[in-house]
């Protein structure tokens, strides 16, 4: 068996109080507050913890024993001497290598047995704020109806800079939607402007073949989430070109738009558009793993 332990520098005192010292000490505690909603399979767990000395929460996601189509999802993908936290973990430090805001990792552990997978955890620090699925129908009004017009456009041209880095990196997200993305209206910058940043990067990888694909499905997720009577079409057409010139992607920007329409038709074929009002609170943050 090989096991690994990874706390963040600075976070050793943290984890001591909390009694999460170890792998053994994590998959034993059970003083948090439990975030498992109906439906979730037996091999994990997600917990929300309040740290000590005003640090504010933690979540924890656990997994013991993934099932064998789990296993094979990692072995495909080339990580197979990672866990399924330790590619989370590890796609965390990827992102902030590259400067892309991002759920910060608190700690990381995993036993393998070679490439399969016994137990694994990662604790994540709260992200502030709340997803942009949550802010948009509360502070953006249409675009008829909105007076500040300046600010909005402004949001709307940082929030396609956000993207244009993450993919400038050469990340892409399998879920790109609303819910995915927080902003930090409290922790404006200068400008007035929130912070964004991402969530459930579980879901983050960097294409070797077919980028431009997984490129198109990110826009069109973030187009099918966001609700056609907030954001205008010509605000939507306006968001890829500034995409474009900030991510300095080189094709037609005009066959862009369509096949990012194409995509979100299909994707509208296969879900119902997912509503901030029907789901049950605790989705904000670390409800996906």
């Amino acid at each position: 068996m090989r096991e690994m332990f990874w706390v963040r520098p600075g976070y050793e005192s943290v984890l001591a109080a909390l009694g999460l010292d170890s792998l053994d000490a994590v998959f034993a505690w059970s003083a948090g507050q439990r975030m498992d909603k109906p439906g979730l399979e037996g091999w994990r767990q997600r917990w929300r913890i309040t740290l000590p000395d005003g640090l504010g929460y933690g979540y924890l996601k656990r997994f013991t024993h993934p099932p064998f189509r789990r296993q094979a999802q990692r072995w495909l993908s080339g990580a197979g001497r990672l866990s399924t936290a330790g590619i989370e973990w590890r796609n965390a430090r990827q992102l902030a290598d590259a400067g892309i805001a991002a759920a910060e990792p608190i700690a990381f552990g995993q036993e393998m047995a070679g490439v399969w997978e016994r137990r694994s955890f990662i604790l994540l620090g709260e992200v502030a704020g709340q997803s942009l699925e949550r802010w948009l129908p509360v502070h953006l009004p249409a675009a008829e109806r909105d007076p500040y017009k300046q600010a909005r456009r402004k949001r709307l041209d940082r929030l396609a800079h956000f993207v244009a880095r993450f993919h400038h990196a050469g990340f892409v997200h399998r879920d790109l939607y609303l819910s995915h993305i927080f902003m930090d209206a409290a922790g404006a910058d200068e400008a007035g402007e929130g912070k964004f940043r991402l969530i459930d990067l579980q879901r983050v990888f960097r294409p070797r073949w077919r980028r431009r694909r997984w490129v198109v499905k990110d826009l069109a997720a973030l187009n099918f989430s966001t609700p056609p009577e907030r954001v205008s079409a010509r605000e939507r057409t306006h968001f890829i070109c500034r995409y474009v010139r900030d991510c300095g992607y080189g094709g037609s920007v005009r066959r862009l738009v369509k096949d990012v329409e194409i995509k979100m038709r299909f994707i509208a074929r296969r879900h119902e558009r997912p509503r901030a009002d029907e789901r049950d609170g605790q989705r904000d943050q670390y409800n996906e793993v």
